[in-house]
């Protein structure tokens, strides 16, 4: 990363301060080189909160935000549909974007911004944080190249906390909302793209009257297969039919809800006589044959770390650190629509042109 320009603080505005947000304004109000300028939701009393909380402007109306304020970037953490449209009047108003993922649930809305993108010379990011991981990170260093076979992982959670995710339409399933991640982590540690998809998907277990009351309108339960170019396989699978207690921050929990919830999502990669166990967001276990087994955890937010990369890059105009630029992340999200389309149909789906013009 280059030295500092100079140009002092960039310049934040936030659309959308609700659960994810959070955890950025609460990193960027730390960063000596940025500034919170702007705070723009629908939601009034989210609003409210956040301002109270981080200080900013605050606005109901994107519009009006861009056109009042003096901005040089944008943190996007609003639902899915809306993230396509908000990243394209941002740019259109000269702003870098870190736009959480998932970027939309429609492939042509993905190829739309992805157009803007290349005509653009703003920064564009997607919200892949876990790229960032220091355990990630010694995966890739652990990871014999030459032999890496399968990565094989799952993702166990219950009715998605947030109400409109529960909706199909709206948060587009569980491989599109959370097990997304888990298709990023493939691509990064094969350094391979998908060729091929199959899924198969069932609303067997969550398609009860109780789950309709609660709002929950989509598939239970998820397997994914994917075949890379250089041969590498991997299997993915989750589900939305856990019990609510296990995950929900809110409700006080047994030792044994609390051991279930930090393995639900979990990640295995398997090389010739060597397994690496990735345990999302806190440690990564090396086996090999004999008794000992390597661990490795977590010692920096990776959250913290891509903000803090893409505050340096607007800085300083070295893109080279960022590690989930648009152009690249675009692909893990035509993976995860291939998957939703391969499972309706009942039929794979090869990607080789799934992003071309």
């Amino acid at each position: 990363m280059g030295e500092m320009t100079g140009k002092g603080a960039v310049r934040f505005g936030f659309v959308g301060t609700g659960r994810r947000a959070q955890d950025h304004l609460q990193i960027v109000k730390t960063l000596k080189h940025a500034s919170i300028k702007a705070l723009c939701d629908v939601n009034e009393s989210s609003l409210k909160e956040a301002q109270s909380r981080y200080s900013g402007t605050t606005y109901t109306s994107l519009d009006e935000m861009l056109e009042k304020e003096k901005l040089d970037a944008v943190v996007i953490s609003t639902p899915t549909p809306l993230h396509v449209p908000q990243s394209l009047k941002c740019l259109a108003k000269g702003l870098h974007v870190l736009l959480e993922k998932p970027i939309a649930l429609d492939l042509s809305e993905v190829k739309c911004l992805l157009r803007a993108v290349k005509k653009s010379d703003r920064l564009v990011i997607v919200g892949f944080q876990a790229r960032y991981s220091d355990v990630v990170e010694k995966i890739k260093e652990k990871v014999d190249k030459d032999t890496l076979s399968m990565i094989a992982g799952y993702w166990y959670w219950t009715v998605p906390l947030i109400k409109w995710i529960a909706g199909r339409s709206q948060g587009g399933g569980q491989m599109i909302d959370q097990t997304i991640h888990l298709i990023d982590l493939t691509r990064f540690i094969t350094e391979s793209e998908v060729e091929q998809v199959y899924a198969a998907y069932t609303e067997r277990g969550r398609n009860t009257e109780e789950d309709k009351a609660l709002g929950f309108a989509n598939w239970a339960s998820y397997a994914v297969t994917l075949k890379f170019r250089n041969n590498v396989i991997g299997n993915l699978y989750s589900t939305y039919a856990l019990y609510p207690r296990v995950f929900d921050a809110k409700v006080k929990a047994t030792d044994h809800d609390r051991s279930l919830a930090e393995s639900a999502v979990t990640m295995d990669v398997i090389c010739r006589e060597l397994l690496i166990r990735y345990v999302h967001a806190s440690e990564a276990r090396v086996y090999r044959q004999g008794n000992m087994t390597e661990v490795y955890r977590r010692a920096h937010d990776p959250t913290e770390r891509m903000d803090t990369t893409f505050v340096e890059a607007i800085l300083t105009g070295d893109n080279r650190q960022l590690r989930t630029p648009y152009e690249d992340s675009c692909k893990t999200m035509a993976v995860a629509l291939a998957a939703n389309e391969s499972a309706i149909t009942s039929k794979a789906v090869s990607l080789d042109k799934s992003l071309s013009a």
